[in-house]
């Protein structure tokens, strides 16, 4: 697993993504290179032409085209001390609140017959390789990041939520609105949606307990993208009821860390850092993990991770450390590192 690498996805990636759509329960989606300005696929795959194992879509500005709708959870207190009342209601409020953030989409992985440690590893990189493409072209994207995470589904593929609250309005099957509209399918079911604030105790009981909750299969996602910076924000999918996590950019480890460094070839295999290094631009980007140190200010690899990074000593690269700290790297020659 550690020689994996981070590539943007080619057309002959298309039937790969399409299996892990299928494994990570979306079998209906058709997956497509990106044609919108800003928009970036990348992959995971193990080794150079090895077997792709994770995918991901990057979208620099959602719901400029196309409004986006969410709900946001919020709460409204009923309260009468003469009456000693008290009574807390949790609250559904359609809208566009993340209207022109960056998104990051299509998020599947290897599943089957793989260790749950090693989809972590996968994703982890993944999302690491993205968060660094975002800081290499920071001026490309909004200043703010969301991701939405699968919600609940039964065993026959239908959410709760959407039974206990969309289906009322919208009598439409989402998952066969996905397949014939793609993701503008929510856009078209939310002009039937009500604007008015509605009470989640209204709601069945199973479509309550949805709300906000991620898949059981999205839990190591949820993880990963978490532990990179990204929290709940109070807002949820309209059809499954699947939370929405969100980042101010900029306060992200990996974005802050990432930073310009020159490369220069260490022979010594020695104790080094874990970091993401990334070579090219947005068509031609890719990444792998490598033990990095530091050689008279510059990103010292060895030869076999130069060699996977497509890359030569003296070339430029993007590259972050997959933990925080920059002054844990080890130096040679009595060089310390630079403030990240």
């Amino acid at each position: 697993m550690t020689l994996l690498r981070i590539r943007c996805a080619r057309a002959d990636d298309l039937p790969a993504i399409a299996g892990l759509m299928a494994d990570c329960g979306r079998p209906q989606v058709r997956p497509q290179l990106p044609t919108l300005p800003g928009e970036h696929a990348l992959v995971v795959e193990a080794g150079e032409g090895g077997a792709v194992l994770g995918c991901l879509r990057l979208r620099a500005a959602i719901g400029l085209q196309q409004p986006r709708y969410w709900y946001h959870v919020g709460c409204v207190v009923h309260a009468a001390r003469e009456l000693q009342l008290f009574q807390r209601q949790r609250t559904l409020l359609l809208g566009n609140n993340h209207t022109g953030a960056s998104e990051l989409a299509d998020i599947a992985w290897a599943r089957s017959g793989v260790p749950l440690a090693e989809q972590g590893l996968i994703l982890k990189l993944l999302v690491q390789a993205t968060l660094l493409l975002m800081a290499r072209r920071r001026e490309a994207f909004a200043s703010h990041l969301v991701v939405e995470l699968p919600g609940l589904r039964d065993a026959a593929g239908q959410a709760p939520f959407w039974l206990g609250l969309g289906r009322q309005f919208c009598r439409r099957d989402p998952l066969l609105a996905r397949e014939q509209f793609g993701d503008e399918w929510r856009a078209h079911a939310a002009a039937l949606l009500p604007r008015q604030t509605i009470y989640a105790s209204f709601l069945p009981p199973g479509a309550q307990e949805a709300i906000a909750q991620a898949a059981p299969s999205a839990r190591v996602l949820q993880d990963v993208l978490e532990a990179a910076g990204m929290r709940y924000s109070h807002h949820i999918s309209i059809d499954d009821g699947g939370p929405v996590l969100e980042a101010d950019v900029d306060t992200l480890g990996t974005v802050t860390a990432g930073r310009l460094w020159s490369l220069v070839q260490r022979d010594a295999a020695g104790p080094g850092v874990p970091m993401l290094v990334a070579h090219g631009d947005a068509g031609n980007w890719h990444a792998v993990m490598a033990q990095a140190t530091l050689h008279g200010g510059r990103l010292a690899l060895l030869p076999d991770d130069l060699a996977r990074l497509g890359a030569h000593s003296g070339e430029q690269v993007w590259a972050a450390p997959l933990r925080s700290e920059f002054d844990a790297m080890p130096a040679v020659g009595g060089h310390s590192a630079p403030d990240a």
